[in-house]
């Protein structure tokens, strides 16, 4: 059984993994104080952003 490979779902895969790595490193470099002090705030939206590119590169993986 052949398997095709999604153009679609491979661009997922690498919009979903870059956006997942830059986010973590945003939420290391903003979402914590110089006293490594966690700002709650930045902390949620970088967070949440790793979450949702996360999924859509799982989503993508499926996809592809």
């Amino acid at each position: 059984m052949e398997h095709e490979i999604s153009l679609f779902g491979s661009i997922m895969v690498q919009i979903g993994f870059l956006g997942w790595i830059g986010c973590t490193i945003g939420l290391i470099f903003n979402g914590f104080t110089k006293d490594n002090e966690l700002v709650p705030k930045k902390a949620l939206l970088w967070g949440s952003l790793i979450v949702l590119f996360y999924a859509v590169w799982i989503i993508g993986l499926n996809i592809a």
